[in-house]
């Protein structure tokens, strides 16, 4: 009898300790599913806030590069982060005022120097201390916050450069001391012959490339059509003829003139900005350009800052940069006339300066002021950093931000 006794006291002293042993592993299992839960949402918030600075970020340094100033660019980043998480999906995210920073510098990896506002400008984005919403952890006296951060900013110069216009420059094989492979910055060059004159291009060629048959391409892609993707270190084909019609229906967009041709401002608006000089620019009889330089690319910038998105004066609802022109400058040494190859050596900005002829009437040229360096759409970006010619805005890795 006391043998019994004491056994079965023994299996329900075991049976209690089963009990609390399972309930001990139950709630260890609760608190690893609450912090798996929890965790898995910070990684999705995280991505969420990490692509709102990336947004943010390019959206601020196409602004600068478009000529805008630092605060305005610093406004737009607001902006943007504000749209995206006001979007469905991503409303849950509320990030304080207090949580944004935007920082300016020269140099993508350093934010920390002297600023020149001057130069190429590298702009970071970040958010810190973001509130998440926390499902489980909250219960155990755990808060969860975010943070996240981008830098963007104008790549090294383009090696393999898309959206480019179908139509070159004769370029010297080297820069010197105060050019550009033999163009100097703030003049105005005729970017397309009339065929009045000859070019160094050789006998039927006006400056025009082959990248597509017949005048509905040049047009088009003169228009800004042109998708492409030139190699510079590559060749390029001439177009012999003048092509006089379609050359002006085409660059004409970039004014909002859409007379003949059928585009229209849907597929190509006009730039902000339409202003022409006063005083045209044309070529003597000697073929040099005669221009007084009154109004420039740098008056342009001034003026059209003023623009808001709306048709006044000058001033459009149009396409901010449309008339800053990416023109394949080759190496005309040898060339024959005729269909022919010819080096590419470079891409050179030029500001459109006034509209294209597009009839043979006048036997005018196309002018534009040759500038520093602009942006294209696309294209692979060299290794070697450089403040001249073509360049795309692309983010940085940040090292605040891996995933940047």
């Amino acid at each position: 009898m006391f043998k019994h006794r004491i056994r079965y006291r023994s299996r329900r002293n075991q049976k209690g300790l089963t009990l609390v042993l399972i309930t001990m592993v139950l709630v260890v299992f609760l608190v690893f599913a609450a912090f798996a839960v929890d965790v898995n949402h910070a990684l999705l918030s995280k991505t969420r806030l990490q692509n709102g600075v990336d947004a943010a970020a390019l959206a601020s340094a196409v602004k600068v590069s478009a000529g805008e100033t630092d605060a305005v660019a610093q406004s737009i980043a607001i902006q943007t982060l504000t749209t995206m998480y006001a979007a469905s999906g991503n409303t849950e995210i509320d990030i304080p005022a207090e949580s944004i920073s935007v920082q300016f510098s020269n140099d993508p990896q350093d934010f920390g120097s002297t600023y020149d506002d001057s130069l190429d400008t590298y702009i970071r984005v970040s958010v810190a201390d973001v509130p998440l919403n926390s499902y489980f952890l909250g219960y155990f006296g755990f808060d969860k916050a975010g943070a996240a951060s981008a830098v963007a900013g104008p790549s090294s110069t383009i090696i393999y450069a898309c959206n480019v216009v179908p139509m070159a420059v004769c370029a010297a094989p080297v820069s010197g001391a105060n050019d550009f492979l033999g163009y100097t910055f703030q003049t105005v060059y005729e970017l397309k012959v009339a065929d009045k004159n000859s070019t160094d291009m050789g006998p039927g060629n006006f400056q025009l490339l082959d990248f597509g048959s017949g005048g509905s391409s040049v047009r088009e892609y003169l228009a800004g059509g042109f998708v492409g993707c030139v190699d510079i270190t590559s060749t390029v084909t001439t177009k012999p003829g003048a092509s006089i019609g379609p050359v002006g229906q085409g660059l004409n967009t970039r004014f909002g003139d859409y007379s003949g041709g059928g585009m229209n401002s849907s597929a190509y608006p006009p730039d902000i900005y339409v202003k022409e000089p006063t005083t045209l620019a044309e070529t003597d009889a000697n073929g040099d350009v005669v221009y007084d330089n009154s109004w420039m690319h740098a008056d342009y910038e001034t003026e059209s800052a003023s623009c808001s998105g709306s048709a006044s004066g000058s001033c459009t609802s149009g396409e901010n940069g449309r008339r800053i022109l990416p023109v394949p400058m080759v190496d005309c040494d040898g060339a024959s006339g005729g269909t022919t190859e010819l080096p590419l050596l470079a891409v050179g900005c030029f500001f459109l300066l006034q509209k294209a002829p597009n009839n043979n009437g006048a036997k005018d040229g196309v002018y534009g002021e040759f500038i520093e360096d602009c942006t294209i759409t696309n294209g692979t970006t060299g290794v070697t950093p450089s403040s001249e010619g073509i360049f795309k805005i692309q983010l940085y890795r940040d090292p605040l931000s891996g995933e940047s």
